[in-house]
């Protein structure tokens, strides 16, 4: 593929969470389109090795999200590098299936800096190095902020998607046959399918989009399928 045919040629991404799942095929995917990617994790044996495979214009960098210092380190050293940012793709997070009374407060404080905190300092990050414009696609539900400053800002909504999250002990003892019986479209999504919409949002084929909210999630939101009884 020619720089000319690439959606993203002469373009620098930073994708949170690369080491695994939905950022690591984000950034697979950009990186696949001609863009310069920052890999960014805490995972730094995973992030090297998925960067090391992905080559030239692949970089990885420890980046924990909820240290404001560290988004300084790695941004300031892009702009230094001549790769000044114009995507961010916050895609770091957790999940947890503990029910309330079984959340502590320890578990809860965490999941609020990883998927508030670090989006914030994601965005105000944004906000310092987009000096001429760019885009951010935030996979949780923010507004464009930012876009009287011609920073699109949009989100992506995955609904059950094949990651290594829900292989986790807390999703043992979910019916997930029965779970994806009630997914209009019978299947869980792949996080190549995530990063496609994320490529677009962070492309200039969607240069008239800020807000906005894409879910990705085979219909679930339009409605639950109800599973029928086998005639066999």
């Amino acid at each position: 593929m020619t720089s000319h045919d690439a959606r993203l040629g002469d373009t620098c991404a930073l994708v949170t969470g690369a080491a695994r799942g939905i950022g690591a095929a984000t950034a697979e995917l950009f990186h696949a389109q001609g863009a310069t990617v920052y890999l960014c994790d805490v995972d730094d044996d995973l992030g090297n090795s998925v960067a090391a495979k992905l080559g030239a214009r692949a970089h990885y960098r420890h980046l924990d999200v909820t240290d404001e210092a560290d988004w300084s380190r790695v941004t300031t050293e892009m702009a230094d590098r001549g790769h000044p940012m114009r995507i961010l793709v916050n895609s770091a997070g957790a999940a947890s299936k503990s029910s309330i009374m079984d959340t502590s407060l320890a578990e809860l404080r965490r999941m609020i800096d990883l998927n508030l905190v670090g989006t914030f300092l994601g965005l105000q990050a944004a906000g310092a190095a987009m000096t001429a414009g760019g885009s951010v696609v935030n996979l949780s539900s923010l507004r464009g902020v930012l876009a009287e400053r011609n920073i699109r800002v949009n989100a992506v909504c995955p609904g059950s998607i094949d990651t290594a999250i829900t292989a986790g002990a807390g999703f043992a003892d979910d019916d997930m046959n029965a779970y994806v019986k009630s997914i209009p479209m019978q299947r869980r999504g792949l996080p190549l399918e995530v990063a496609k919409a994320i490529l677009f949002l962070a492309s200039d084929e969607s240069s008239y989009v800020t807000g906005t909210d894409l879910m990705i999630d085979g219909g679930t939101s339009a409605g639950a399928r109800t599973p029928k009884l086998s005639s066999s």
